[in-house]
């Protein structure tokens, strides 16, 4: 529409001072060609990939915390839906699947058991609504349901039952939010779970360089989408759980998380879409990773680790040993690592600092000025 434009107004104003040929009119419409050709190649476009549940989304949101003026009140009021139904919801799963695996095997999930004094808050949490606010009533109930030892012990499963580790949170908040001027802070958007569907994405600026970035649903009928977003990509950015490595998949609970996210890596690394992007590895979850392994052994997902079972360097580093052997010509393609923490401002400010100099320097060697 703005060819049409320009070509217009020159050949009016023509009409008054003096004739524009066809050879000036072509000039200026390739002129305004190679002007938003050359402002699309200053535009680096990164892709977020990667399995459900392993924070994609999360930095997504703290980038739009760190690099735009961050959420709106409207924002927030949306984000409110989603935290009231994450409660909800999930409060129900655990009611259900703790009372499934006590029929199905009484003396070993005996332990799931909710007590009497919980019973009742247990039969009204599970007739409500999905969509039903968090009010005051409701927050009574998700209080004394939370203080239950079955409920606590059944969350504890939650690796196997595809609970998101959040709920902890919002179960321990649940009275704030239940408040009438309750809105959202910046710690609540980041740590509600809600399944991306979909693509989105937004445009940042980081130290000077304009990135478009595509965050894509992780579950495994959104990923034929991500075809659609494969084309003219600078990086990708493959963020992958450390903390998954005993938790099994939301579609499929007879797979373990961490060996999905592994094969779904090596595809996505060795892929012919990408033989020429800079591949760029987020093992995120770091807080959740350094806290599990105090109690839940590596070996539960990687038998052949034989390293210090709680020491976080010997565990992030077997871990990261596994990911960067599924790259099946290091000579030619080189992954960058990253150690994130998604919920941790500062760690994902200077992670992306660095994904910037990364992009950077690719774009220079690939122009030949390096």
């Amino acid at each position: 529409f703005s060819y049409y434009t320009l070509v217009y107004t020159g050949s009016t104003m023509g009409n008054c001072c003096h004739s524009t040929t066809d050879e000036e009119r072509n000039h200026l419409v390739d002129s305004d060609i190679r002007s938003d050709r050359s402002t699309d190649k200053q535009i680096k476009k990164l892709l977020l990939l990667g399995p459900g549940s392993s924070g994609k989304t999360t930095l997504f949101k703290q980038l739009k915390l760190i690099h735009t003026q961050g959420f709106t009140t409207k924002d927030r009021r949306d984000y409110q839906a989603q935290i009231d139904n994450q409660i909800v919801e999930q409060m129900q799963k655990i009611v259900s699947r703790g009372r499934e695996l006590m029929e199905e095997s009484p003396a070993q999930y005996k332990h799931l058991e909710i007590a009497p004094s919980a019973a009742e808050s247990a039969a009204f949490i599970e007739l409500l609504q999905r969509d039903r606010a968090v009010d005051e009533e409701v927050a009574e109930h998700i209080s004394i349901l939370w203080n239950d030892h079955g409920i606590r012990a059944t969350f504890d499963m939650r690796g196997k039952l595809s609970i998101p580790d959040s709920c902890q949170y919002f179960f321990n908040n649940v009275k704030r939010i239940a408040a009438a001027d309750y809105l959202p802070s910046d710690k609540d958007i980041l740590l509600v779970r809600k399944r991306t569907t979909g693509i989105i994405e937004e445009h940042f600026q980081i130290k000077g360089t304009k990135f478009h970035i595509f965050d894509v649903g992780g579950q495994r009928n959104e990923r034929k989408k991500w075809v659609h977003c494969f084309e003219h990509v600078t990086a990708v950015i493959f963020v992958a759980s450390l903390s998954c490595y005993d938790e099994h998949l939301l579609e499929d609970e007879s797979v373990v998380v961490m060996h999905e996210t592994l094969s779904l890596f090596g595809e996505i690394c060795n892929s012919r879409w990408f033989t020429n992007t800079s591949f760029i590895l987020f093992l995120n979850k770091r807080d959740l990773f350094e806290a599990k392994i105090q109690s839940k052994p590596l070996t539960t997902c990687f038998p052949s680790y034989y390293g210090p079972t709680n020491d976080f360097d010997s565990c992030y580093a077997f871990i990261q040993k596994q990911f960067e052997a599924k790259n099946l010509n290091p000579t030619e393609k080189h992954v960058y690592t990253h150690c994130t923490c998604a919920t941790d401002k500062d760690n994902v400010e200077r992670v992306f600092n660095d994904v910037q100099h990364i992009v950077v320097n690719s774009s220079l060697h690939k122009g030949g000025y390096m």
